[in-house]
């Protein structure tokens, strides 16, 4: 794995787990399903994961 390859990975996992841990304590105890939450997290990071991507692309 290239050293950028890395680094957006790292990225990638410590921002699923902001979003997880500070979101999802609040889903849950508010009674929201866990799968629901699980889906939540994937929806919020999706837009500026797609968006480094195609960044990276038009370079």
């Amino acid at each position: 794995m290239r050293r950028n390859g890395a680094v957006k990975a790292i990225a990638l996992l410590l921002s699923v787990g902001m979003v997880a841990g500070l979101a999802g304590t609040y889903l849950a105890e508010a009674g929201v399903p866990l799968w629901v939450v699980g889906l939540a997290v994937l929806v919020v990071l999706a837009v500026p994961m797609v968006a480094a991507v195609r960044a990276d692309r038009k370079r």
